[in-house]
């Protein structure tokens, strides 16, 4: 069960801000600008926009950021389909500040003359092992303005990000029973390296896939190869289902939880607006062959949601889960934070981090009480593409 410590938390959090920040937040008197600490700004170093993020604490103690960094692409702003780069910035303060911006990956595979949209970065940290401290990185590649192929790839950092391998195409290993077209996308969020049970130093990750299906796929030798290994489809009377989570509870199972939506865009369905299922064999299978609604976690049906494992930045094999996600019933705004201490079976809404539009999001531990929040926000592009920032929430005790 859990740590008589983590039983100890309120069902509550409050706002923090990192350490150097002036003033603080107040529910009744929100900023009209932008929460948090700026980490990628639409319009900067030579990009239009900046989206999709993603943190994790490396063995040196810093935090790294990433987000695909896009360029112009035709009259739409922030397109998802043109050419994107995979960037990374360092904190080293708790996130307080932020490093200049580091290219990670960019350009065609192949080295042809056209563009590349690298996407979806799927951040791992191994702490066991003979390569403790490599940083595994998970991403997605396609033609700029083409989704017929999506493939996926890995590359590795074994200097807390500082440089970066080759990345290496994963699609014979992990494709092989998918269809060849079509969409095919990595999280997007951290992916996790098992710490409970009997295959403590597994890495897992979620991924979804043409035909709205959602999978775990695992590596046991530090990331170098990969399988395809749970596979679900999604709710059976849901009309969308993508953008798989997963995290791990105190006896090993591994809770994955997607973005999922039932009946029309212009409705609020929050009821409907996340899926999970569960493994207990290590990623390799899920106990139901479809994902099911998880109707306590009342968030916006179109947008991606983050999730964190608050006990295992302590060492504990805990069950206690915090989630991040948009609440509004039709729009990307509102951006909340839920609690689980049964790992992942039921949830409470606990506080608000923004009440301005915001976006995707990704977690990070800081500490055994204080949890890192990296998420898209912004009020200009009227959609939260505006920037990416990074606050903090501290769980209080009782």
């Amino acid at each position: 069960m859990f740590r008589s410590s983590i039983l100890a938390l309120a069902v509550s959090i409050t706002l923090s801000l990192p350490a150097g920040m002036a003033g603080s937040h107040s529910q009744s008197d929100w900023p009209e600008s932008t929460d948090g600490v700026v980490v990628f700004d639409k319009g900067s170093d030579g990009f239009q926009c900046f989206r999709i993020p993603a943190v994790v604490r490396v063995s040196d103690g810093s935090l790294l950021a990433f987000a695909e960094a896009r360029r112009a692409h035709g009259d739409s702003f922030c397109h998802d389909d043109g050419s994107i780069d995979l960037v990374m910035k360092r904190s080293t303060d708790d996130g307080a500040t932020w490093s200049a911006m580091q290219t990670v990956l960019a350009g065609d595979p192949w080295g042809e003359d056209r563009g590349a949209t690298r996407g979806n970065p799927v951040p791992i940290v191994i702490s066991q092992g003979e390569h403790a401290g490599r940083i595994v990185l998970l991403s997605t590649w396609n033609v700029e303005g083409s989704r017929s192929e999506r493939r996926p790839f890995v590359q590795f950092s074994d200097d807390d990000g500082h440089t970066w391998s080759d990345a290496v195409d994963l699609t014979e290993q992990l494709k092989v029973d998918l269809p060849e077209k079509g969409w095919y996308a990595t999280g997007p969020q951290h992916g996790i390296e098992m710490k409970n049970g009997p295959h403590a130093g597994r890495l897992v990750a979620g991924v979804n896939y043409e035909g709205g299906r959602g999978a775990l796929i695992f590596s046991d030798d530090a990331g170098v190869t990969w399988q395809h290994g749970a596979d679900a489809a999604r709710p059976t009377d849901a009309d969308h289902f993508s953008e798989v989570g997963v995290e791990e509870a105190a006896d090993g199972s591994l809770y994955a939880i997607g973005r999922s939506r039932k009946g029309e865009k212009s409705t609020e369905t929050r009821e409907f607006s996340r899926a999970a299922n569960v493994s207990k064999d290590g990623g390799a299978t899920f106990e139901k062959d479809a994902f099911g609604f998880q109707s306590d976690l009342l968030t916006t049906p179109e947008v991606q949601g983050s999730i964190v494992n608050a006990d295992q930045a302590s060492g504990a094999a805990g069950n206690t889960l915090v989630y991040a996600a948009p609440q509004h019933g039709t729009l990307r705004k509102d951006l909340g934070l839920f609690v689980s201490h049964d790992g992942g079976g039921s949830w409470v809404h606990v506080t608000d981090m923004t009440r301005n539009r915001s976006g995707y999001s990704d977690l990070v531990m800081l500490d055994d009480s204080t949890v890192g929040v990296l998420y898209e926000t912004g009020l200009e592009s009227g959609d939260a593409r505006d920037r990416i920032v990074f606050d903090t929430a501290s769980l209080q005790r009782s």
